[in-house]
C-alpha cells in the first residue's frame, strides 16, 4: 500500500527468515517538512498534543493564523496557582523580603519557574514565544532589588497583553510600567536632576539604535520627557505620577520638536513614544531582531526589509511582521540553520519526552528542569545588561554547554526515574503496538512521538552502535515483557535521538 501523506504510517513487507512484518504504524512524519519547519521556530518544541493541534487546522498556515489570536490557555494560566506569592502585592513583596520572609531572589526564581511552566504546557505557543522575545528586548532581570515587587506585574500587563497587538502599544506600556522605572532608575529622573538612564536606553535598545545618529542633547531630552514617574523603591514601592517633578518646556530629539507644555507630561510622552516606535530606524531594528531569531544568526537582508516594510505599512502590527516574515523564502530556506538556545532545548527535552509539571514545591521536577537552563548556559531572565539575553544561536554553542546538555538529555529521556510533582508516559505508554519489529523502525518510531520526524541513517546507525545490534536486528513480542531491558533499550534509544545534531537545531 503506498504511503498517503497525514496517514500515521504505511504497510510494507519486511521477510526475515520466516518472519511476516508489517511496518510500524507512526514510524512515518504526520505534517509536511514545511509544517514542521514552523512549529519548530515558533513553538517550545514537538509533542503529540501540539502535532493534533496543527492537524485541527486546514494546514500549518492556518493553524499559525489562530496562533497570532489566541484565546485563553487554561492549563497553562492554571500553573500560576503555584507559585502562591507571585500573586502579592509590591507593598506585601516588599515587606515579605525585608523581614527576610520571602526575599527578592525567591519572587525572580518564582518568576523564572512560572514561565518554564507555561512555556512547557501552553496551547497558545507562539504567544509564549513572542513573550520571550519582547521579554528579552525590553529586558528587566527577574529579582533584580529595585524592579522585583513589579516584576510580575510587568510580565502580565505589560509584555503579554501586547505580545502580538503592536510595537507601539507594547512600547508605552514596557517604558512607563513601574518595574522599568525601578530598573533603569527612572523613579529618580526629575526636572531638578536629571537621570539619563531610560531616555538613553529608550533610544539605543528600544528603538533607533546608536546608528540614528542621536547625540547626548537628544538623550537629555529624552530623559525630561520622562521625568514624572514615582516609585517609592526601598520604602513600599508604591508607584504613580507627580506632575510637579515632570519637566516642562519644549526638548527636540532627533530634531523632532515635542512642546512638552503641560505639567502632566504623560500624553506628551506618548506621543514621543509613538514617534520612535514609527520611526524606520525602529523598523528596522525590530525585523532584523525578529529576523535573527526566526530565521538566522546572519538573515538575508530581502527578509529584513520586507519585515520592515511591514512594520511601518501595518502601524507596526506584530502579528503582520510575523506574516511577513514566515511567509518569506528565507524563512523557508532557513530549516536547521538555528541551533537551540539552552532554554530552548531544556523546554523542547521536556515536550520530546512528554514530561508535564503537575505543581512546583520543593524539590520538584520544576526546580531540576528551571536549573537545568542555568547550568547548559542559559539562565532565565537574568542577563546582567538591559540589553537581553544574544539571540544569535552560536553564542551559545561552547563545548560545555554541548556535553551538558548531552548530560540533561540522558535523565530527561530515562523511561524509569521518579519525577516529584510532574508526570511521564509509562513504558507500555511509549513502545509501539507491532510485533515482531526491527530495530530501525523501534527508531523511527521513537523520533516520530518525539519530534515529528523519522531518525536520519546518521542517528539510527549510531543508535544500533550505541545498544550492540544491528539496525535490522528483529525484537519479537516477548521482549515486549523484558520490563527491565525494555526500559534501559528505550531510554538509550531516546537519548540517542535527543543528542542527534537535527533534534538541537530550530
Amino acid at each position: 500500500m503506498a504511503h498517503r501523506p497525514g496517514r500515521l504510517g504505511h504497510q510494507r513487507d519486511h521477510r526475515l527468515g520466516s518472519v511476516l512484518m508489517v511496518a510500524l504504524p507512526g514510524t512515518q512524519p504526520r505534517l509536511s517538512e514545511y509544517a514542521q519547519h514552523v512549529v519548530r521556530r515558533f513553538t517550545y518544541g514537538h509533542n503529540g498534543r501540539l502535532e493534533a493541534d496543527v492537524l485541527r487546522h486546514r494546514d500549518v498556515d492556518a493553524w499559525f493564523e489562530a496562533q497570532l489570536s489566541p484565546g485563553r490557555d487554561p492549563e497553562a494560566d492554571a500553573t500560576l496557582a503555584w507559585f502562591p506569592h507571585l500573586k502579592d502585592s509590591p507593598a506585601v513583596a516588599w515587606q515579605n523580603a525585608r523581614d527576610g520572609v520571602y526575599g527578592g531572589w525567591q519572587y525572580g526564581n518564582d518568576l523564572v519557574r512560572h514561565s518554564l511552566c507555561r512555556r512547557v504546557v501552553a496551547v497558545n505557543q507562539v504567544h509564549e514565544v513572542m513573550v520571550d522575545f519582547w521579554s528579552n528586548l525590553l529586558h528587566i532581570p527577574a529579582g533584580e532589588d529595585s524592579s522585583f515587587p513589579w516584576r510580575m506585574h510587568y510580565d502580565t500587563t505589560a509584555i503579554r497583553p501586547h505580545a502580538l497587538g503592536t510595537y507601539r502599544a507594547l512600547l508605552r506600556a514596557a517604558v512607563t510600567h513601574p518595574s522599568m522605572s525601578g530598573y533603569l532608575s527612572n523613579h529618580r529622573n526629575t526636572k531638578a536632576q536629571i537621570n539619563e538612564n531610560l531616555g538613553r536606553e529608550l533610544l539605543e535598545l528600544y528603538t533607533v539604535g546608536r546608528a540614528a545618529g542621536y547625540t547626548e542633547d537628544d538623550v537629555k531630552s529624552s530623559a525630561r520627557l520622562l521625568t514624572g514617574f514615582t516609585v517609592a523603591v526601598g520604602k513600599d514601592y508604591a508607584a504613580g505620577y507627580d506632575p510637579s517633578r515632570h519637566h516642562v518646556g519644549a526638548v527636540t530629539v532627533l530634531g523632532q520638536r515635542f512642546e512638552n507644555a503641560d505639567a502632566d507630561g504623560r500624553a506628551q510622552l506618548n506621543a514621543y513614544l509613538d514617534w520612535l516606535a514609527g520611526r524606520p530606524e525602529t523598523a528596522a531594528r525590530v525585523a532584523r531582531r525578529l529576523c535573527v531569531r526566526f530565521i538566522s544568526d546572519d538573515p538575508p537582508s530581502s527578509a529584513v526589509d520586507a519585515v520592515a516594510a511591514t512594520y511601518l505599512d501595518s502601524g507596526t502590527d506584530i502579528g503582520a511582521c510575523l506574516r511577513t516574515l514566515v511567509r518569506h523564502p528565507g524563512f523557508r530556506a532557513a530549516a536547521f540553520r538555528k541551533a537551540r538556545t539552552p532554554v530552548e532545548d531544556v523546554l523542547a527535552t521536556q515536550r520530546a519526552c512528554d514530561i508535564v509539571p503537575t505543581g512546583a514545591g520543593s524539590g520538584s521536577h520544576v526546580d531540576s528542569f528551571s536549573w537545568q537552563c542555568s547550568w547548559t548556559g542559559q539562565a532565565p531572565f537574568s542577563w546582567p545588561r538591559p540589553d537581553g539575553s544574544p539571540e544569535q544561536s552560536d553564542t551559545y554553542l561552547s563545548p560545555a554547554r554541548m556535553l551538558r546538555t548531552w548530560t540533561a538529555h540522558s535523565w530527561m529521556a530515562s523511561t524509569n526515574s521518579s519525577l516529584k510533582q510532574a508526570r511521564r508516559p509509562l513504558v507500555r505508554d511509549l513502545i509501539p503496538p507491532v510485533w515482531p519489529l526491527p530495530l530501525e523502525d523501534l527508531v523511527h518510531h521513537q523520533a516520530v512521538m518525539m519530534t515529528g520526524r523519522r531518525a536520519t541513517r546518521e542517528t539510527v546507525n549510531g543508535t544500533a552502535t550505541l545498544i550492540d545490534k544491528p539496525a535490522t536486528h528483529v525484537f519479537s513480542k516477548s521482549w515486549e515483557r523484558e520490563t527491565d531491558y525494555l526500559a534501559w533499550m528505550l531510554t538509550l534509544i531516546r537519548t540517542a535521538i535527543l543528542n542527534a545534531p537535527e533534534a538541537m537545531l530550530r
